[in-house]
């Protein structure tokens, strides 16, 4: 089904450049000719009407959007299919990295003086280098799984963002931690239902 899909869309896109092809050649061999010859008013008319709108295209232009549209669609689920399998292959690593990630946060909510946390802050490049570590072993590459900017977030969070606003919290103002602790959470739970559908994806 896809294979057709496929086909279709890449024939309407070939058909639409031949036919581009077709109105420039026609365009060129027209200036080669030299001075036109004395035409009927009803050749006239079809000169002055090509004449308007040389580069106009005969197809339509609104199915050539749509198609284009549906190209774009389809690449885009294509591109979305090969990231979860890739993911997929990768599923224990990811656990890994996330279990990581959640136990550096731990430390910090767990710090409960100014001192704490920056000990706790101190010890951290330690972790996160190895974190990083992890993350290249899973995509060396950078572009193939889904979840690398959710990654890059959530380091810059453990590194600056959240142990400023653990810190203000243990000193009376807990706003910005608790803005953060959401982002947190609704982050990595996007992250773990990626990893779900790409573990049920399995076979397909």
């Amino acid at each position: 089904m896809k294979g057709a899909l496929v086909i279709a869309l890449f024939l309407s896109i070939a058909v639409a450049g031949c036919r581009a092809r077709t109105v420039e050649s026609s365009a060129s061999a027209g200036a080669e000719a030299g001075p036109p010859r004395a035409a009927s008013s009803g050749e006239g008319t079809a000169v002055a009407a090509a004449s308007a709108d040389p580069g106009r295209l005969p197809e339509d232009p609104v199915k050539g959007a749509e198609s284009s549209a549906q190209w774009r669609a389809f690449m885009a689920s294509e591109e979305r299919e090969r990231k979860l399998g890739y993911d997929r292959r990768k599923l224990d690593q990811h656990r890994a990295v996330m279990a990581m990630l959640s136990g550096a946060r731990a430390r910090y909510d767990r710090a409960k003086t100014a001192a704490a946390v920056a000990k706790v802050r101190s010890e951290l490049p330690a972790t996160t280098a190895d974190i990083r570590r992890r993350i290249e072993h899973i995509d060396q590459w950078g572009n193939n799984s889904n979840l690398l900017d959710d990654y890059a977030a959530l380091l810059s969070a453990l590194e600056q963002d959240y142990p400023r606003a653990r810190t203000s919290a243990i000193e009376g103002n807990s706003a910005a931690l608790d803005a953060l602790r959401g982002q947190w959470d609704e982050r990595t739970k996007k992250m773990n239902a990626w990893l779900a559908e790409a573990k049920s994806s399995e076979g397909d």
